[in-house]
């Protein structure tokens, strides 16, 4: 009875701790979203201090206590010493945990499926901490290497979290001690701030197109024999290449893929789009439906070819000649619902000299 006791309320200031801890994270989190990005803490201008030092005095007083400080490199002394009114930015583990995890956060936001498994597996842990398994990453698996591997943040952000690297069994680990729900609780709350960012969605339309460009490719919502014909009566339509190196070698990034072939400079761009639908039978209806694009990768900035208008333009008009990088992708919001047009060619092509 005495040790059921003795359990029982040892539990009981555990959770204590974990509330405690939850509300401390939730109130550093506040004040970091309170807290101006540019001025202090408080969100308030610090004046800075009138100093009555000459120039020459203060050279001498930055490099003595420059050279004095143990925790400066020779560099970072020599470098203070040279520049006497340079101040050198922290050092990121310098920086309290909390400002650590928001700059490692944001760092991330175009990676979406690693914010998406570092949210999955910082709540494991935070729902059952006792569980080794929840608290140990291997590095040398497939998917580790997949989603996680050299992705900007990653390790930095895990080791704001308490994680150490365990050199000998390739793992990153959380010691059971070293638990924090604070700090889960606020490196949950800046990832799962993060998947609200134009970056994260952006990358989470390209991981859907990717997957269905995938299925398209693989013949996998039809079956193979009916993919066959469609995809032979596309390239029937195509024109003939040309030999020898001649005519304008055109490029097209489908996916993972890239396609090449030449064409002549009379050829329009019907004739890339049935080219393109001898890849994926599919394809042309989604770019015809402005679900995807056809991007010009050689405009700058890019923009997407207007294919219904320009259907019966040649590569010499919009711009692919004497050669054509373009690359379909998921379209914009604007594209597909506002119908903005590039009507008038490429920049570099004829469609740009008529326009003008």
């Amino acid at each position: 009875e005495s040790l059921q006791t003795t359990s029982n309320n040892n539990n009981h200031s555990d959770n204590i701790k974990s509330a405690a801890s939850i509300r401390a994270g939730q109130a550093a989190t506040a004040r970091a979203k309170n807290a101006s990005r540019k001025f202090g803490a408080n969100g308030k201008v610090i004046p800075k201090k009138q100093s009555t030092l000459s120039s020459a005095s203060k050279t001498k007083t930055t490099v003595s206590m420059s050279t004095g400080n143990s925790q400066l490199t020779s560099t970072e002394a020599k470098f203070a010493a040279e520049h006497p009114g340079v101040k050198i930015p922290k050092k990121l583990k310098d920086h309290s945990k909390l400002q650590q995890i928001m700059r490692c956060t944001k760092r991330l936001a175009s990676h979406a499926l690693a914010v998406d498994t570092l949210i999955i597996a910082l709540r494991h842990i935070r729902n059952d901490p006792d569980n080794d398994k929840y608290r140990k990453i291997n590095k040398s698996t497939a998917g580790y290497k997949r989603v996680l591997e050299d992705k900007p943040g990653v390790m930095d952000l895990l080791k704001a979290m308490n994680f150490y690297e365990r050199h000998a069994t390739m793992d990153i680990v959380l010691e059971r001690s070293s638990v924090d729900h604070a700090l889960l609780y606020m490196g949950i709350s800046a990832l799962e701030e993060v998947r609200e960012t134009e970056d994260y969605l952006s990358a989470k339309r390209q991981i859907a197109f990717l997957r269905e460009v995938k299925k398209i490719q693989d013949g996998a919502n039809v079956s193979e024999d009916d993919e066959v014909v469609k995809r032979a009566e596309f390239i029937s339509k195509c024109p003939t290449e040309p030999t020898g190196g001649a005519g304008a070698l055109l490029q097209v990034k489908i996916g993972e893929e890239m396609i090449s072939r030449r064409f002549d400079g009379d050829d329009i761009v019907n004739d890339i789009v049935n080219w393109i639908g001898g890849h994926g039978s599919a394809i042309p209806s989604m770019i015809m439906s402005r679900d995807w694009s056809l991007v010009d990768l050689h405009r700058y900035p890019v923009a997407e070819i207007d294919t219904e208008l320009n259907m019966d333009r040649t590569l010499q008009y919009i711009g692919c000649w004497p050669s054509g990088k373009l690359e379909i992708r998921p379209s914009t919001t604007q594209w597909k619902e506002e119908r903005v047009t590039s009507g008038d060619g490429s920049s570099r092509g004829l469609g740009a000299a008529h326009h003008h």
